[in-house]
Parts: C-alpha cells; structure tokens; sequence
C-alpha cells in the first residue's frame, strides 16, 4: 500500500502510496533519517486507511496533523489526505474583527480599553504577522515587552495594574480566536500578571481638607460637584453630569431622601445602569444652593462646569461616553487652596468617602451599615471595594491610642466586687452596659460636620 524510497545519491526519502483507485502518488519529504521517515510512514497509513474506508482518525493523528509543518501539510492536502489548512488571517485582520463583534455589548470605555491593547499587539508583533505563527516564545516576550517598553510614548515600561490588564485582553482575544477556528491553540493560556494594587497613591482625604478647598470654588455648582465626589461616592465626571433633578427624590420635610446615580461604566451589566443612595446629611445644603442657581427647565444638575458639548444635550444618558476634565480642573482648586493635589485626585474621595462608611461613620446605636450595602451604593462588588477603595486615615491611629487610655480609665473606674471577684457575672454585666450606653451618648453628636458654606 505504501512504501519509502531512499535515493542513494542524494540520501533523499520519498515516501510512495496508492489511493481508494489504485492511483500511485509521491510525497518528497527530503534529507531525514530512515527512522523519522518510518514514523511518517506510520501515521499517513493510517490517513491512507482512513481515507479507504471513509472513517474518521483518532485523536492522537489528528493532533500529529495539526502540528506538521505548513509545507508538509500543503502536501498531505495535495494528495488527498487531509484536508487543506485554513490561512489564518493577521493580527490587523483579526483582533479589530474580535473587538468589532461585542463592541455593542460592553460600553464604549471598554472597547477603548481593549483597542489599548490591540495596539500593543501591533506594537510589538506588527499588523501583518498571522496569528497562527506566535508561539509561546513569543508570547513570553510579550509580556516581558509590556514591562519593560510597553509604554506608548517609548518612555519605558507599563505599571503591573496596566500589564496584567493588558494581558487579560490579549488572552481573551486568542481564546476566542481558537473558538472561531483561527487557530488550534493560544500561545497566551493561563498567562497572567497578578495584579497589584498601588498603595502608595491611595489616600485618604480629609473632610476638613474638602471644606478648605471648597472655599476657593467659584460657586455653589462646583461644591456639589466635590461633595458628590467626598460625600456621596460618585465616580469621576460622568455621573457628576448625568445627574438629573428629577433622580434626587426628597421625603416630606425636604431634609433627607434618595438619589439615583446613571453609571456608563456598569450599564451593560443586568440592573446595574442605576444605583440609588440616601441623601447624606453633607449633601443637603449644596443641592439647595444648586437649585437656587439653576435655570427653569434646566434637566441636568451640573450645566454651569459642563463641557459646552453637554449643556444643550436633552439626553446625556443616551451618550456612549462622556468626556469631560472636571478632575483637572478641580486640581487647579486644590492648587489655589495652597494644598499639592494628590494622587489619582477623583477616585481618592470616593475612596475616602466609602472608608468612612467602613468605619461606621453613619451607624447608630441600634443599626450599623452593612458592607453589601456599602457596596451596593457605591456600585460595585465587597471584594472589589476591600481590595481597591478601602484607606487608612490618621485618625485610625488616634482611635487605638484613645481606646487605651479609656480602658486604663474603665480599670481605675471598675466596683470593687468586679476588681474582687471578676467572675461575678451580674456585676460584670452591669458595668458593661452602663460603659456601653456612655461610650453611645456622643454618637449623635459625631454625626454633624463643619458646613461648606
């Protein structure tokens, strides 16, 4: 059925077969050994017997015909032995296709993020290269590209939080091309960056901080704007501006309440386009002076700082993204306030803000908030909010100096039965519960702050 033939001049091997109708075909495959030609004799026999008699291989020469070279391969087709290798397109063909197909499920952030990433692809392995050729090598120096060059402007490498984001793309993008048969395997599987988080620009911003720079704002817009940021937990400036007067939702007497916050960034997720927070007690007096500036008819809070692009737009939520600079300018307060403007300048008040929360902030003797509802107003995960939102504040530190000198005072204070016979449960009991009710009685009071204005 089928045979080798060596050349004794010039050592070549051709390897000799005949079809279902007795037709002699000639694969040449070169200068190899008799032994690499035997075993290639091996596994096209069973391609040969396959072909006769209209069966499928198995699984172990089909995985030996996914990895044979393409000019090997072009020659198994040839014949009729395989079937011909798809030519799989270039990265320039492929990954804008990829993005292309669920660009209308995510928002447009989100597609702006993975074309980040494409073109880090394009970077580092050109348009043209086919996506069938990267190997794992290469893929091993991608990444190591990223943290050492992946920065656009050629100004070295990419923070880890960047790279492991990148390499999450890129690892999806050919996860989905071996779906779609663009290729067998992904030289990508299972690469991943750990992400860090860069703790040295969190921090936590101070409410009395806020009220000073407040002070140099040009008006009541520009307070709520800040206060929606440190006192609320809005995101950036997009749902600063999406905030319409009909989502703030007073109760009768006008002191408290619900706002419904429009998120761009979580609207493609099931029930998350919205989420609803109570009115908190910081926010009353700058929504008040807002009113007091706005115009008839306005529909959106924020018209006065909104980009120009904004201000006569009916429906702002209808927008795929919406881009503004209120944090820049908001640093340029900061600046004028004669305080140096820190790190990551927006997301540090929200992250302030929801510290306070985690801190117990507004609980009460009788009730304390939830960390899912903490979550659930901030519009994102507990897992999430621990990890990324939670910041230390010097005021922790005061708090376990002063809970010392407390307990060293509660010692001096205890009955002598408690000192005497500690094992006295009802004496025990009930000077625990006349300490608890103390410790309580101020907790009203801390619930006021110095107001903006």
């Amino acid at each position: 059925m089928s045979s080798i033939i060596k050349d004794k001049k010039t050592e070549t091997k051709r390897f000799m077969f005949y079809d279902a109708e007795k037709r002699r075909h000639t694969i040449r495959l070169g200068k190899i050994t008799m032994e690499i030609a035997r075993a290639f004799k091996a596994r096209a026999d069973v391609l040969i017997n396959a072909q006769i008699m209209r069966v499928g291989i198995d699984s172990e020469t089909a995985r030996w015909v996914s990895e044979l070279p393409d000019k090997l391969h072009a020659d198994l087709a040839k014949h009729g032995l395989v079937a011909p290798r798809k030519q799989s397109g270039t990265l320039g063909e492929v990954i804008p296709k990829l993005i292309n197909s669920r660009a209308k499920t995510v928002s447009a952030q989100s597609v702006e993020i993975w074309n980040q990433s494409k073109k880090s692809l394009f970077r580092f392995f050109g348009e043209g290269r086919h996506v069938d050729t990267i190997t794992r090598t290469d893929a091993e120096a991608f990444r190591s590209w990223l943290v050492s060059n992946g920065r656009f402007d050629g100004k070295g490498g990419l923070k880890p939080s960047t790279v492991w984001k990148r390499l999450q793309h890129v690892v999806a993008f050919f996860k989905l091309m071996v779906l779609n048969d663009d290729i067998a395997k992904s030289p990508f599987v299972g690469m991943y960056m750990p992400p860090s988080v860069d703790v040295e620009r969190n921090v936590y911003i101070d409410e009395e901080l806020i009220y000073r720079i407040m002070e140099h704002v040009p008006d009541a817009e520009w307070r709520l704007i800040i206060s929606l940021w440190r006192f609320a937990g809005f995101r950036g400036s997009t749902e600063p501006l999406l905030l319409r007067w009909q989502d703030i939702q007073w109760d009768e007497g006008g002191n408290t309440g619900q706002i419904i916050i429009h998120s761009i960034k979580t609207k493609r997720y099931v029930g998350q386009a919205t989420r609803i927070i109570p009115i908190f007690p910081e926010l009353v007096k700058p929504l008040r002076a807002t009113f007091e500036q706005s115009k008839e008819g306005d529909i959106y809070v924020i018209m006065k700082h909104a980009p120009h692009y904004l201000r006569g737009h009916v429906n702002r939520g209808s927008l795929e993204k919406v881009k503004a600079n209120l944090g820049t300018v908001f640093a340029k307060y900061v600046e004028k306030a004669g305080i140096q403007p820190w790190a990551k300048i927006v997301n540090n008040l929200r992250a302030s803000f929801e510290t306070d929360l985690l801190n117990g902030k507004y609980d009460t003797p009788d009730r304390r908030i939830g960390i899912q509802t903490i979550a659930k107003w901030l519009g994102h995960s507990p897992k999430v909010m621990l990890q990324h939102y939670g910041r230390v504040s010097h005021e922790d530190f005061k708090q376990i100096a002063q809970f010392t000198k407390r307990m060293s005072e509660t010692d001096s204070q205890k009955p002598a039965d408690v000192v005497a016979n500690p094992e006295n449960t009802s004496a025990v009991d009930g000077f625990q519960a006349a300490q608890k009710a103390a410790q309580y009685s101020t907790v009203g009071g801390g619930m006021t702050r110095q107001e903006a204005f």
